[in-house]
């Protein structure tokens, strides 16, 4: 009996060397909520106007709203004088920083917050989209394929100008996060985030980060006064918390670089009150290898032991935090 099962378990081992491998699971299934697809299509134009946003005295066509290369500048106030390749391109050079960025830094829907990181950080990692050292997971990417190019584009002097005038800039608290059972319904915009459905109310979040404008007529305006409110799962924040603090699998905490309050060290940039759907981006394309480069490879172990739904309470409770 015991020569039978010796081999029966040979048998069954010659079977399953014959078999084809079981692929492995595809990457970033869990996190299609911050790489959302579709059939390409162009930013959508402004209305003709005039349009004006709360607390400004200015007026402005949609066509100036539109232009990429003098973006709009509804608080000029607010910040010090910004520097040609922040603010005022000319036709047929790469798009000005503040068409996606704002003049005060703080990003888009899809584009990063700038303000208040080190120049030396901003310098290196414009580099890196010139390079070729940092790209995206997802293919077609449309931000990060519009930032390599304006990376191409830009001369090393508008890059150190621009790296320094967005390292001076404040950073002010633009993202709030709740965490909630159900959501409003989105849809996947192909330009890279998640739009509203009208009408569409609400679902289970079902483990997803839903990241929406507060106020998505301002948001298209561009206007810096008006952020992002980011649905996490019950329960993400304690948890990204615990392996914030701990480091998860990899042991790394991320205070060891990022600072103990994760507002930055150094050259490290903070991690503090970012987009969650930013930050999930950048953990996984790290983890896949799509962003490499010198600056980036003390990200490899933690983000090698770090699982999909790990990355979503990560950033979750980073997102939380007061920046």
């Amino acid at each position: 009996m015991r020569r039978v099962r010796l081999a029966a378990a040979m048998l069954a081992l010659a079977m399953a060397a014959c078999s084809p491998p079981k692929p492995p699971p595809k990457p970033g299934d869990l996190l299609a909520w911050a790489y959302p697809g579709g059939p390409p299509t162009a930013f959508p134009s402004t209305a003709p106007g005039p349009h004006t946003v709360p607390g400004s005295a200015i007026t402005l066509t949609g066509a100036q709203i539109d232009d990429e290369h003098a973006p709009p500048d509804w608080f000029p106030d607010e910040h010090p004088p910004a520097p040609a390749s922040v603010a005022h391109g000319h036709a047929g050079g790469p798009i000005v920083c503040a068409a996606c960025h704002l003049m005060n830094g703080q990003g888009f829907i899809g584009a990063p917050n700038l303000s208040g990181l080190p120049a030396a950080y901003i310098v290196k990692q414009v580099q890196a989209f010139r390079n070729g050292q940092r790209t995206s997971w997802q293919k077609p990417r449309p931000d990060t394929d519009e930032m390599i190019k304006a990376a191409q584009g830009v001369t090393d002097p508008e890059l150190r100008e621009a790296a320094a005038y967005f390292a001076g800039l404040p950073r002010r608290a633009w993202v709030r996060v709740v965490e909630a059972d159900k959501v409003p319904v989105t849809k996947p915009n192909p330009l890279g985030w998640q739009d509203l459905v009208p009408g569409g109310g609400v679902e289970p979040i079902a483990g997803r980060i839903i990241e929406v404008p507060e106020d998505t007529a301002r948001t298209f305006l561009s206007d810096p006064h008006s952020g992002l409110v980011i649905y996490v799962p019950a329960g993400s924040i304690a948890r990204g918390a615990a392996l914030v603090k701990s480091g998860g699998a990899g042991g790394q905490p991320c205070a060891s670089c990022h600072g103990a309050d994760l507002r930055g060290a150094g050259e490290v940039p903070s991690l503090a009150g970012r987009s969650a759907a930013y930050l999930a981006r950048m953990l996984w394309d790290i983890k896949t290898g799509a962003r490499g480069g010198p600056d980036v490879a003390p990200m490899a172990i933690p983000t090698k032991g770090l699982s999909e739904a790990n990355i979503i309470d990560v950033v979750a409770y980073l997102a939380s935090l007061k920046p």
